[in-house]
């Protein structure tokens, strides 16, 4: 049973390739259907999707973001922000990034006094320690991290390992924090999209193993180790006849070419739910994930996963790592062996496929979303039942 309450949620990233993006496009969609008052806000000029509960604000001013290009930093129009909130007159606010366009909605809501959630999407204090391995970053992103969520009402985390983090770094009373049901649309990313054919616009062979990598490529997803990782196994593997295939940004292929490694760019839609259901394994070795979508949705797609076991995505294969590995990046001996043991035995990796599609089955984003409004509906008493 829903309750007639109206949720307006701040964002700084809605029309970037990220799994952010993909879920808060996917929960805006839900509920349009499930004819809820849920409005989102963000700002951007990048083309996004037409969604009717969506506002975007055209920027004052943009750049790229330090250590993530492929993502804007935006500085919106606070008045017009200010105006959007009270047009929509919202019973409580969802702060879902700590950018710009989350600080003045934190700072619009404090001022009207709106009870404030928010979701603990990226960890931008090991994104930083990533990318400047210092402790004092560390301990500072921390503490603004502290600073920014000391208000709210709650906050959500997108898998368990992370409320033990949010609770010790960002000192956030473990009461308050809720795990966000994993969830992705089944519909998009599963095995009917498998399609061999599609390989052959990527001079790809169709016979060849395949082990997908999608994402940014960047230091903070441990990209560059997995570069260093496949070549290792190419040169010692006896089968040539192998690619490691990156999806989600730009790389020269000249200077990896000679181990088979493919940079497709930047995949969206069914053409990307045809590679992921066309590879044969997924190899994702990024440490800062609080969740990990684009694991899940290799899952969903039949993939076996092969993933670091720091963060979110080892939360997905299963207690019994039923669907993969889950595995310490510093040790590359065992990387190479379950890359070497993936890649090589057909059989394994159609088992550990089966059983992480089975696990994803059960992750509807329709139960996700259920759960996020329940919480925001206890959070606010002026509400009716519908």
């Amino acid at each position: 049973m829903m309750k007639n309450i109206r949720i307006l949620l701040f964002t700084d990233t809605l029309c970037d390739v990220n799994g952010v993006s993909r879920f808060i496009q996917d929960i805006s969609k839900l509920a349009h259907q499930k004819e809820l008052a849920f409005y989102v806000v963000t700002s951007t000029a990048k083309i996004c999707p037409d969604l009717s509960n969506v506002q975007i604000i055209k920027p004052l001013f943009r750049t790229k973001m330090p250590f993530y290009p492929e993502l804007d930093l935006v500085l919106p129009s606070y008045k017009r922000l200010k105006s959007i909130t009270e047009e929509i007159d919202p019973d409580v606010v969802h702060i879902s990034t700590p950018g710009f366009v989350g600080l003045m909605g934190r700072r619009i809501a404090q001022k009207k006094s709106i009870p404030m959630l928010g979701t603990y999407h990226t960890d931008f204090p090991a994104f930083a320690y990533k990318n400047m391995p210092y402790k004092i970053v560390k301990h500072i992103g921390n503490k603004v991290m502290e600073y920014f969520y000391r208000d709210f009402k709650a906050l959500f985390v997108r898998s368990e390992a992370y409320k033990k983090i949010v609770q010790e770094d960002v000192k956030f009373d473990p009461e308050n924090i809720h795990t966000l049901k994993a969830g992705i649309d089944t519909r998009k990313f599963n095995t009917s999209y498998k399609e061999m054919g599609i390989w052959q616009m990527y001079g790809i062979p169709e016979t060849s193993v395949k082990a997908l990598y999608v994402g940014r490529f960047t230091k903070e997803k441990n990209f560059p180790l997995l570069l260093e990782l496949w070549k290792a196994y190419y040169l010692q593997s006896k089968n040539k006849n192998i690619y490691l295939i990156a999806v989600g940004g730009d790389l020269d292929e000249s200077l990896f070419e000679r181990y088979h490694i493919k940079s497709l760019g930047i995949k969206r839609g069914e053409e990307l739910s045809k590679i992921y259901a066309s590879s044969d394994l997924f190899l994702f070795p990024s440490t800062t994930d609080t969740l990990g979508q684009v694991v899940m949705e290799a899952m969903s797609s039949g993939l076996p996963v092969l993933v670091s076991d720091e963060g979110g995505p080892k939360t997905l294969i299963g207690d019994k790592q039923q669907a993969g590995y889950a595995i310490n990046v510093n040790d590359r001996i065992l990387w190479l062996e379950k890359i070497k043991v993936l890649m090589e035995n057909r059989s394994l990796r159609e088992k550990h496929g089966e059983n992480g599609h089975k696990i994803i089955a059960e992750m509807d984003i329709a139960k996700s979303f259920d759960a996020f409004w329940e919480v925001h509906m206890n959070c606010n008493h002026n509400v009716t039942v519908l």
